[in-house]
């Protein structure tokens, strides 16, 4: 019985170390450098510390009493399953929260989540959030020259099996842990696209997934350099301002075409940084966390240093998280006019925090701004120009893209005499 009693005391202070995230929290902040994890899920890290509760809450003891009741006298004692009621438990506080965006995940699975912060990142290729209607998983887009890219995999595919294996209904972690594999190995994605009647199957080769954040083109029979941010990761605010000097000394352009389209986000601090390249002083965004609290991002690194050369952004309905950052901070200040669609909406920030049972947790705790205080997170940014893609492949031969048209014809009217 007293072994019962420890083994109680234990998974009780686990649960409750979970209930403290909403009743207590000790919040100190810690941005890391990691890209990898930000790929999938995309989401800024913020690390924490803890203290154990010396008591039980007052508003969990009705969990205390029944799990008490259950370990001294319930008769089958092999179906006390402590792993598996901890687990349920953490699972069924997180989904209260009805935040696709905060998951907990199971020891097995949190040594490969947390492995992201220093490892490489092995899968399709693609930045996946889960669906508006949080069924199953969304394809955000597929990363340029990926597998998935290959496959024909396409943003707004809507994931509904793996393997055979149906998600709907997990949280975008699991769902994640059943995509991702081994370089080399193989994958069946069930999908479901806009357009078609049936589900269509893909099979995915895995492979190591290695991207430069920036890459630049000069744009045919023009003065003008489209420059894309992939995605925001430490070394981003560098190679743009590299694609900047290049673009101005060597190809001696006249106007730069920012391409923010389909980049899911990245670091905060990293997209804070690229911006701050554009603007010679303010704040770049602010983030409000769940104690009311705000905080400033103001201009930071290399402050101004291309914010004369006229530049036009092009943003769509994937451009996500720190992409929205930089499009509403040009846009509130009259840096840059924004071109193309309605941006995807994913304003938030998110803590981690590993529990003492091996698992692990991701909890949104803050929600940023643009300098002018409108919100970003389900709301997204609008653009100064409407221009909607047309509904086809770029792969295909007679593509027109008519956002980079409409952008040319942008910085015609920016720079002429």
């Amino acid at each position: 019985m007293q072994n019962q009693f420890k083994n109680f005391n234990n998974i009780l202070i686990m649960v409750i170390l979970a209930i403290v995230f909403f009743v207590v929290g000790f919040f100190i902040n810690d941005y890391i450098s990691e890209d990898n994890l930000l790929t999938e899920n995309n989401k800024e890290i913020v690390f924490e510390n803890t203290e154990r509760p010396n008591s039980v809450p007052e508003n969990i003891k009705a969990f205390w009493e029944a799990y008490d009741f259950i370990n001294d006298s319930y008769f089958d004692r092999t179906r006390i399953d402590d792993e598996k009621i901890t687990d349920e438990t953490v699972k069924t506080l997180i989904r209260t929260l009805d935040d696709k965006h905060s998951t907990y995940v199971s020891p097995e699975k949190w040594q490969i989540a947390s492995s992201d912060l220093t490892g490489s990142y092995q899968g399709i290729g693609a930045y996946v959030d889960m669906a508006n209607d949080q069924s199953s998983v969304v394809i955000v887009s597929p990363i340029s020259g990926g597998p998935a890219e290959a496959v024909g995999i396409k943003g707004g595919d809507k994931i509904i099996k793996v393997d055979g294996v149906s998600i709907i209904g997990m949280t975008l972690t699991e769902a994640i842990n059943l995509i991702r594999g081994p370089e080399g190995t193989s994958v069946l994605l069930t999908i479901e696209r806009l357009g078609d009647f049936e589900p269509i199957e893909i099979k995915v080769t895995r492979a190591k997934i290695e991207q430069p954040s920036v890459n630049s083109d000069p744009v045919p029979d023009t003065k003008y350099v489209k420059i894309r941010i992939n995605q925001y990761t430490e070394s981003t605010p560098k190679e743009l301002s590299d694609a900047f000097t290049e673009a101005i000394n060597e190809e001696n352009a006249q106007g730069i075409i920012l391409d923010l389209r389909n980049n899911p986000g990245g670091l905060l601090g990293s997209a804070v940084d690229s911006t701050s390249l554009f603007l010679d002083s303010g704040v770049v965004t602010f983030e409000i966390d769940a104690k009311g609290r705000k905080t400033l991002w103001n201009v930071n690194g290399e402050i101004g240093k291309f914010s004369k050369i006229p530049m036009v952004t092009l943003v769509n309905g994937n451009s996500a998280s720190g992409s929205e950052v930089m499009a509403g901070a040009l846009q509130d200040y009259g840096r840059s006019v924004v071109i193309g669609e309605k941006t995807y909406g994913k304003g938030s920030v998110s803590l981690v925090r590993s529990l003492s049972n091996g698992g692990g947790m991701f909890l949104t705790n803050a929600h940023w701004f643009t300098p002018n205080g409108r919100a970003i997170h389900d709301i997204g940014i609008d653009p100064d120009v409407v221009v909607e893609l047309p509904d086809a492949s770029s792969k295909a031969a007679d593509f027109y893209d008519n956002q980079i048209e409409a952008a040319i014809t942008q910085l015609n009217f920016e720079t002429k005499d």
